[in-house]
This record gives structure tokens, C-alpha cells and sequence, in this order.
């Protein structure tokens, strides 16, 4: 099989958003960001046990605080 003929998720999944309207693709990428949180909030409940509810949302609001200023440094570097 030669490279261009191989399977590339990334060309594909850019093609198949390319067909989506704009309202799908926030929808999905909303989708992608609850996915993402439910994810983190399970990882913190397993690490930071026993945590509360309230010891949860502070803790992932401190992690996307951080992403925010790593991102940020990140774009700033550029």
C-alpha cells in the first residue's frame, strides 16, 4: 500500500467537517468539550478522594486556569 493511498484520520476528519455546516461543528465540538470535562472531573474524583462536588469544581477550575495560561504563553511565543 503506498503513502498516499493509506488511510489519514486527520485529512478525513478535516473532510468530513469541511461537510458539515457550522451549527454541527459546535455542536460537536461542544460535545468534545463536556466529554473532556466529565473526563477530568472522574480523573479528580479518583485522585483527590474522598472529594466533594464542591472540591471537584474548584479543582478543575484551577486545571482549565492553568491550560488557559499555558496556552497563552504558548501563543505568546509565537
Amino acid at each position: 500500500m503506498s503513502s498516499s493511498s493509506r488511510f489519514d484520520p486527520l485529512r478525513s476528519r478535516v473532510a468530513q467537517a469541511a461537510s458539515t455546516s457550522r451549527e454541527q461543528r459546535v455542536l460537536v465540538g461542544l460535545e468534545h468539550s463536556e466529554l473532556a470535562i466529565r473526563v477530568v472531573e472522574d480523573g479528580i474524583r479518583e485522585r483527590d478522594l474522598p472529594a466533594d462536588e464542591a472540591t471537584v469544581k474548584r479543582l478543575l477550575f484551577e486545571r482549565i486556569e492553568l491550560m488557559r495560561r499555558m496556552q497563552n504563553r504558548t501563543l505568546s511565543e509565537q
